[in-house]
This record gives structure tokens, sequence and C-alpha cells, in this order.
């Protein structure tokens, strides 16, 4: 997974070197320092792994990869923007799960399906207090920041995503207001990110079909 993320951010060209680590934290998550790695912690892929056995056996996979994937945009969030001296306004785990959530559904339909549908199934088998990035009891913020994440993902397509709405994952209220947060994110990454993007790698990584189950991965390279 970690070598289909470096893909991934291939069109981001960055003036440092971003490195991406796997590693012990103590805890779920590991506080960002400036000038430092993104770091995914095996404590939250065990917790990962863990609420995912509580999914139907065709679901498992598909939740497993987009959890971990939802997760790992949302730490390499907090290095882009240090690196690129991106100023964040509000809380800084709002900013990055909306760029983690805008940066996937610019790739193809079925990376973004696959990571919305298995982030939606994990976030309700954990019991609504699961955000891709922490753990929380059910009076936490917490669960607010899945919701930033949805919004996002439904205000870029909003026919595609409109099950999550119909389906009460999404509340109707909050859906309503998504498509002026979407604005806001897209005018704030195309100001201060996009001009640090190759367009033409940027074309080739759309292009591309991913297959990003683990099953599937020897057929796709």
């Amino acid at each position: 997974m970690l070598e289909r993320l470096r893909v991934f951010l291939a069109p981001l060209k960055l003036s440092r070197k971003l490195t991406i680590n796997v590693a012990e934290c103590g805890g779920f998550t590991r506080a960002f320092k400036a000038g430092g790695p993104a770091t995914i912690c095996y404590e939250l892929v065990a917790q990962i792994e863990k609420i995912a056995d509580g999914a139907p056996a065709e679901l498992r996979e598909r939740v497993l990869v987009g959890a971990f994937i939802q997760a790992a945009f949302h730490e390499v969030a907090y290095a882009v923007f240090d690196i690129l001296q991106v100023p964040v306004w509000g809380r800084a785990h709002d900013a990055a799960d909306r760029m983690s959530a805008f940066v996937m559904i610019q790739f193809s339909e079925d990376v973004a399906l696959q990571t919305i549908l298995g982030t939606a199934a994990f976030f309700r088998l954990s019991g609504k207090t699961w955000t891709g990035n922490a753990f929380a009891d059910a009076n936490s913020p917490e669960a607010q920041r899945f919701y930033n994440y949805l919004c996002i993902a439904y205000a870029a397509s909003p026919y595609d995503y409109d099950y999550l709405v119909r389906g009460g994952t999404l509340p109707k209220e909050r859906a309503e207001r998504c498509g002026d947060e979407y604005l806001q994110i897209k005018k704030a990454f195309d100001l201060r990110i996009m001009p640090y993007v190759d367009p033409d790698l940027l074309v080739k990584a759309r292009a591309r079909h991913w297959s990003i189950t683990p099953s599937q991965s020897g057929s796709n390279g």
C-alpha cells in the first residue's frame, strides 16, 4: 500500500523529500513535527484490522484498504502543509481531512468509490467513533471529522454518492452545506498546492486503472 501511495503522490513536486513511515507510536497517532516524516502507526493499523474483522467476509478487504488509505492521506496532508507552508485556519484535523478527501477524488472513480465505501463501512462498524485518524467516544467531535470527509466526496459527485444521504450515513442537513465546503477547499487547493502539481503526471495518474485491493494488486501492477 505504501508503494501505491508513492505513485498517488508522484504528480506533486515538493521542495524536499517527503518520507512516509509506518512505526510503533505508543498510541494510534503520532503528532507531526515540522520537517519530519508522515507517520502511520502500527497501533492504528492493528485497530483497523480488529474492527474490520467485524465486517462481512466479502467487504473485509475493502474496509481494510479504504481505511488505511484515508488514514495515510490524512497524515500526508500535515507534511504537505508543512513543506509548502500552507496556512491553516481553524482545526488542523479538519484541514487535513478535507485535503485528503479532495486528493483522493482527483484520481479514478474506482479509487474514490472503494475508499468511500470502505471508510463508510468502517465508520459504522466502529460504532460511529472512527475518523480515519483517531478513535474516541460517542460524544467526541471526532465523528464530525468523518462527515467532513464524506462531505467533500458527496459535493464533488452528488450523483455517485447520493446513496450516502439516502442511507442516512451523511445527514441531509449536512449534505446541503457540502457544496460550499467543497468550493472552499478547491479554491485553497488551486491556489496553494496546484502550482506544485505536474500536469502531465496528473493526467497519467488519473487515466490509470487502480486496483486497490491486495488480492487484485498483482494483475494491475
